[in-house]
């Protein structure tokens, strides 16, 4: 017997090895999912410092550095949830500006959570909803994270570096908003008097949408102020229960250099008519 054929007849195993690795080898996770119109983008984990470090300028003391470390890869939503998706899921409308590409806004943290949780529970229902991946608000630090780390730099604002911005980049109170903010960036226009269809503008680095303007956005974490000597933080999702919680990214309705770049923070519990939110999920 010809020994290349003793081989497949004695040892059939030996001849498998490369091709069984491959067949057990764990699938790439999509760089993106989508599910009843919502687009999510894969973020990898990482380690970088959440707050404002930069010495040049006014440090506001929400504004606190604290080291993050997020070890889980997570989809984030690619814009703020539509009133059209909204619509979908829960059957009623709350925005003050009507437009089924508009964000919905004028919703509290807890009607944001609601909808989450109406979310999965649709899905769910439709046997598409893989167990233990269920939707939700970013924490602060996945949007932070998303929002921020580019490679090995920090980005001041969503756009980049560059205050105000040499284009048009964002929707952020503009010329057109003088009569209904009262205060705008000065030379910038828009040309969106209040909120924007989503998607209008150039996305950041990691295909993201309005992470800087648009809508305000709430994020599941109660809001705090950060302690300057506080240790590591391993994937904190922050208190779902307060008096308060946090709001991040600029709006609308924003225009200062302070309200615009990506470590300015605020909070509330009620709904504003430039405030909104998008989901997020784990990966696995």
């Amino acid at each position: 017997m010809p020994f290349s054929l003793f081989l497949f007849t004695v040892f059939p195993a030996l001849l498998c090895i490369s091709s069984c690795k491959d067949e057990t080898a764990r699938p790439e996770l999509p760089q993106r999912i989508e599910i009843l119109g919502i687009e999510l983008r894969k973020v990898e984990p990482g380690t970088f410092a959440m707050g404002m470090s930069e010495l040049d300028e006014r440090i506001e003391p929400y504004e606190g550095v604290r080291s993050v470390e997020i070890t889980q890869t997570y989809y984030l939503g690619m814009h703020e949830i539509t009133q059209s998706v909204w619509e979908k899921v829960m059957g009623s409308n709350p925005s003050n500006f009507k437009g089924k590409e508009l964000p919905v806004e004028n919703v509290t943290w807890k009607e944001s959570m609601a909808f989450c949780e109406a979310l999965n529970k649709k899905i769910k229902s439709s046997k598409t909803l893989p167990k233990g991946m269920r939707f939700r608000l970013p924490s602060e630090a996945e949007w932070a994270f998303a929002a921020r780390v580019d490679g090995n730099a920090l980005r001041r604002f969503a756009w980049g570096d560059d205050f105000p911005p040499s284009a048009v980049v964002t929707n952020v109170a503009d010329n057109t908003s003088a009569f209904v903010t009262g205060r705008i960036l000065n030379g910038y226009a828009d040309q969106f008097v209040v909120s924007a269809p989503v998607g209008s503008f150039p996305a950041n680095h990691r295909g993201l949408h309005d992470m800087g303007g648009n809508v305000a956005e709430w994020v599941h974490d109660g809001y705090s102020i950060p302690s300057p000597n506080a240790e590591l933080a391993i994937d904190p999702l922050g208190a779902q229960r307060g008096d308060n919680y946090t709001i991040r990214g600029g709006s609308w309705a924003l225009s200062r250099l302070s309200e615009l770049r990506l470590t300015f923070r605020a909070c509330g519990e009620r709904g504003r008519d430039d405030l909104g939110f998008r989901i997020a999920r784990y990966a696995e």
